[in-house]
């Protein structure tokens, strides 16, 4: 028998034990039992909807496992043990419910037996009880995501008006208080937009791409710390992979703000001793530099979060937004008014 991969999480968060999610009274068979005492047995437990049983010897050891189906197909006194499957997918009863769970899913397995580190079998893990475990987990992690506090394990019916409110009024005062500081940096680069106008045309452009790679690249990092399969030694291979991804995308949506300044703005709007071709590359250097600060912030605050043992879900909703807002803005201003020669004045 092939042991599953081990999956440890080692990043500190908090994850399910799989006692959670584990049978801890499966079928099991004497490797001696016929296949006929074996359908008697399937049988009597019907009810259950049980077709795979496990074959455990005279130690207690797992030997394999065996389903209704094969039985059926082999004469009623040939040993079970000779028909079982040694080679199918086992957990090791120290990993986490996330990693076994998403493994059967992802793998389409509709029975895992699991073993203790003397491969002493003590229960299974049905497909059925995985797949309801990744929901359940999945919906938690989606309120976490839109910043509900104290939202994981209650239904919305449940809440009155007044908790409501109360468990949604936290995020939203204080994200509201930090987009203050977002619209302190326009007022500061006033006199910017005041001498180049077009600079307002591209400012929602460059926010809305700042916060669509940085939720997304946030996304993937959460999705792959909640399935268990990461190490902190894999926090640097994780940032050197987004940093290259972000320059990919960086080059790409470089090109497409240059020759959108360059092809469709009106060359009025443009004032003396300036050319579209030199806004348009300040306003592309922006943008990519907002892509790749959006894609590393995204995918260091889940890591961050896990460091000091918080939920990653948290920073991939509205907090990671309202952050790449306010350094896209400062990022977006700082370079097109020095590659433009632009004076601030502050008021």
């Amino acid at each position: 028998m092939t042991d599953a991969t081990a999956g440890d999480f080692e990043l500190g968060a908090p994850l399910t034990p799989l006692a959670r999610i584990t049978d801890t009274s499966p079928l099991t068979l004497k490797p001696d039992a016929s296949c006929g005492e074996a359908v008697k047995l399937f049988s009597k437990r019907a009810g259950r909807h049980t077709t795979m049983a496990c074959i455990r010897d005279a130690q207690g050891l797992f030997a394999g496992v065996v389903c209704l189906h094969d039985c059926l197909r082999h004469p009623a006194d040939e040993p079970v043990g000779k028909i079982a499957r040694t080679d199918g997918p086992v957990a090791q009863s120290g990993r986490s419910a996330e990693s076994v769970a998403h493994e059967m899913v992802e793998g389409d397995c509709d029975f895992m037996p699991v073993v203790d580190p003397q491969n002493r079998l003590v229960g299974a893990v049905e497909g059925a009880t995985a797949s309801r475990f990744m929901v359940d987990t999945l919906q938690e992690d989606a309120q976490v995501f839109v910043g509900l506090s104290g939202a994981v394990n209650d239904d919305y019916f449940e809440h009155s008006v007044w908790s409501d409110f109360r468990r949604r009024f936290p995020w939203v005062l204080g994200l509201a208080i930090a987009g203050l500081a977002a619209g302190y940096v326009v007022h500061i680069y006033e006199s910017a937009l005041d001498a180049l106008v077009i600079l307002a045309l591209y400012m929602p452009m460059v926010a809305d791409t700042g916060g669509n790679v940085g939720t997304q690249s946030a996304s993937l990092v959460t999705r792959v710390l909640t399935t268990g399969s990461i190490r902190w030694s894999q926090a640097v291979s994780i940032m050197w992979r987004e940093m290259r991804v972000s320059l990919m995308m960086a080059a790409m949506l470089f090109a497409f703000a240059f020759l959108k300044v360059v092809l469709i703005s009106n060359v009025a709007d443009v004032p003396e001793g300036l050319t579209l071709s030199g806004i348009g590359l300040a306003i592309a250097v922006a943008l990519a530099a907002q892509v790749v600060s959006a894609t590393l912030i995204g995918a260091l605050l889940p890591l961050g979060a896990i460091a000091v043992k918080q939920d990653p879900a948290v920073v991939s909703g509205p907090a990671l937004t309202t952050i790449v807002d306010l350094t896209g803005l400062l990022l977006y201003f700082t370079i097109t008014t020095m590659m433009l020669g632009i004076v601030v004045v502050h008021q």
